[in-house]
């Protein structure tokens, strides 16, 4: 989800990438990954010296970077614990998830009123809120909309409001009861976000 990739993520991508391209480039590479051209190098120099990946030239400023058939095997290997680790990080989310959103149902105000409706917002629409969405099956909340800074595409059938169009306990004039803040970023970002929404801090719910 969305942790930074370490070094061996990186070198998995490196890997696939000289398997489907043989043409790529440590600049090519460097911009594909969003990282730095030295920590590229280091990177490459890294998997040569392993014997995953073998250094051709083919002009005196050029050279082609091939995979090994033991690139080949770590590659794959690489890939199925990036996979486990990636399903481990989804179980231990999703169960997060459903705990809390049983903590903030049983905790819901009741004044009697009948067909009493916990109507919330999701604060973030990134890979937690999705997981997020799935876990909504099992309860008794009542997803309304979703908020998030960044222009996305719509959350399964529902738009993503910036949060200029919440106002206090509404959003686009549509009354709700709590914010479920979906995210696991930076605490002190997410409240200063949070703060600037008006929205009382008792009907604000952190996972």
């Amino acid at each position: 989800m969305s942790t930074a990739p370490t070094h061996e993520q990186y070198s998995c991508r490196i890997l696939e990438t000289f398997e489907s391209d043989r043409g790529a480039s440590q600049r090519s590479l460097a911009v594909e990954l969003g990282i730095a051209l030295g920590l590229t190098n280091l990177l490459v120099k890294r998997l040569v010296r392993k014997g995953w990946v073998r250094v051709v030239q083919i002009k005196p400023n050029r050279v082609r970077y091939l995979i090994t058939p033991a690139g080949v095997a770590e590659k794959s290997r690489m890939s199925r614990a990036y996979f486990e680790t990636s399903v481990q990080f989804y179980r231990q989310t999703r169960d997060r998830i459903q705990q809390q959103f049983f903590v903030l149902s049983r905790g819901w105000p009741d004044d009697g009123t009948p067909g009493l409706r916990k109507r919330i917002v999701f604060y973030g629409a990134g890979e937690v809120s999705e997981i997020g969405h799935i876990c909504l099956v099992e309860t008794d909340l009542e997803l309304i909309g979703v908020v998030d800074v960044a222009a996305t595409k719509p959350f399964f059938g529902l738009r993503v409001c910036s949060p200029e169009h919440v106002d206090g306990l509404l959003l686009n004039g549509q009354a709700f009861d709590r914010l479920v803040v979906m995210s696991f970023g930076n605490p002190d970002e997410l409240r200063t976000g949070i703060l600037a929404l008006r929205i009382p801090a008792d009907r604000v719910f952190w996972l």
